[in-house]
């Protein structure tokens, strides 16, 4: 009798797999969330042993409601399909950015502002493995203010301790967690102001309990700004280190527009970051990487160093990736024309010197034509880089594809680019996690039936989508451990 129980278990297990894997159709994808009504802006996190958390704001009811997903890492839902209610507290009806991290404990912790006191205020949740609310069924409030409290950002520490950092109108807010939900920086957290505004502040985990912080200096009318950029490290208690503020770039030409920015740690307690700007107001926008140390140090020239050199066109969107064992920076962008007609996207490898390694003008991975390309993020494997981009089929609908270029600027999957998503679709808000388990996971806001679904799909260090079965997957990740499983091993976004 136990023989037949257990066999009957095995077998419901098996029949849960079959129908929850992630696909292995670029026709169809996994639907991460049907409901009706406009589903918006996923996250994704995803833990060091495979599994992952994915998030996104959901109009099924006439309110943007907060539901979030746990899959394992084969793609099978852990909680029913749709996921499970966060938040329906009242929301605005329109949408800024949010977070989600993963903690060290496969918590999920999602911060994002509402206006359920009336005013637009930060909250933030822990969600266990099992769908327990940590730290209440209302999360913990952050601010309280008549501010327009904005983007929450959020960084896990390797002390296990969470740091959320948003814009308060002109000045930056910050505050810190423990996994028990004390507010660690005061009831009203910790204020950075200047003589300017502060804003878009990036949070880096560094050390045992620090973080780096990236931010602007506006200065000037809101949709005009002469927009610096600017770090500072800040300790367990959040006393700034550095004596000043490091000055990323102060060459101007960044535009309102630009916000957040592609930045990736650089294995010591420093960080790489990429943008673009016009800084001598051509109308033509160049693209620079700055290196900043654990010290405060800027390693490259005042201002950052040029990914390339070539002139008489735009250089947007900068997506950037480092890969310690061999101290190589990649980066990958949109090349256009000055009329904006024409896209491509090139690629550019540095070594810690700023040397162009592919040459001063860098490698076209996609040509200048008239079709619409825009990268979407750059990831890394232990010795080589997958760049995601949507190629545009129309003016709205698009596909995504993905492409893995080796040191040498080289393709490494025979067939160069591989459609992600082959079916042509208004599709935005791409989140790419972090290389784990053999595979890199998508998701995406879709809109290829109604007002929008979520969409996810993973893609494999050989190129191939879909999988087989959890233990096929852990016994490749196994042959070539690439993430070995401690309890510190950093995160890293966008790397």
């Amino acid at each position: 009798m136990l023989r037949r129980n257990f066999l009957f278990i095995i077998f419901l297990i098996c029949l849960t797999n079959l129908f929850a894997q992630w696909n292995d159709d670029a026709t169809s994808n996994t639907v991460i969330s049907d409901l009706n009504g406009p589903q918006a802006i996923p996250k994704i996190g995803t833990h060091e042993d495979g599994d992952s958390y994915v998030g996104w704001f959901s109009n099924d009811n006439g309110n943007y409601d907060v539901r979030l997903q746990r899959f394992d890492a084969n793609g099978n839902e852990q909680w029913p399909h749709n996921g499970i209610l966060i938040s329906n507290h009242e929301a605005m009806s329109w949408l800024t950015d949010w977070d989600l991290k993963v903690d060290y404990d496969d918590y999920a912790i999602l911060a994002f502002q509402d206006i359920r006191t009336g005013n637009n205020n930060v909250f933030v949740y822990r969600i266990s493995p099992d769908g327990e609310f940590v730290w209440g069924a209302d999360g913990i409030q952050l601010s309280d203010s008549e501010a327009f409290d904005v983007s929450p950002k959020i960084a896990v520490t390797e002390a296990n301790n969470i740091i959320i950092v948003w814009q308060a109108d002109s000045v930056i807010i910050m505050q810190k967690i423990s996994p028990e939900g004390e507010l660690l920086w005061g009831e009203n957290g910790i204020t950075l102001s200047g003589e300017n505004t502060y804003s878009w502040p990036q949070p880096i985990a560094v050390g045992e309990d620090d973080i780096i912080l990236k931010f602007y200096e506006d200065s000037g009318p809101v949709w005009a700004p002469v927009r610096h950029i600017l770090a500072q490290r800040f300790d367990a208690d959040g006393n700034p280190v550095w004596n000043e503020n490091t000055v990323i770039s102060d060459a101007g030409g960044i535009s309102a527009w630009t916000q957040l920015l592609s930045g990736v740690p650089d294995d010591n307690d420093g960080f790489f970051i990429v943008w673009h700007d016009d800084r001598d107001a051509n109308n033509l926008a160049d693209s620079f990487i700055q290196h900043v140390t654990a010290d405060g140090e800027t390693t490259f020239q005042d201002n950052g160093i040029p990914i390339t050199t070539q002139s008489g066109y735009n250089h947007f969107y900068p997506r950037v990736s480092y890969i310690p064992e061999t101290e190589e920076i990649y980066i990958f962008w949109n090349e256009m024309d000055g009329n904006q007609n024409l896209r491509g996207i090139f690629g550019q490898k540095m070594n810690l010197s700023g040397d162009r390694l592919w040459g001063d003008t860098g490698i076209a991975f996609v040509s200048l034509s008239e079709t619409n390309v825009l990268p979407i993020a750059v990831r890394k494997s232990e010795t080589d880089v997958v760049v995601f981009f949507t190629e545009y089929q129309n003016s709205l609908a698009s596909i995504l594809k993905a492409m893995r270029i080796n040191g040498d600027g080289n393709y490494i999957w025979e067939a160069e680019q591989i459609s992600m998503s082959s079916l042509s679709s208004e599709k935005m808000h791409f989140d790419v996690n972090r290389f784990n388990n053999d595979q890199w996971i998508a998701v995406w806001e879709d809109l290829r039936n109604d007002d929008g679904d979520i969409y996810g799909q993973n893609i494999h260090l050989n190129g191939e989508l879909g999988g087989g079965s959890l233990a096929e997957n852990y016994q490749i990740n196994s042959d070539d451990n690439l993430f070995p499983k401690r309890r510190h091993q950093k995160r890293t976004d966008g790397n």
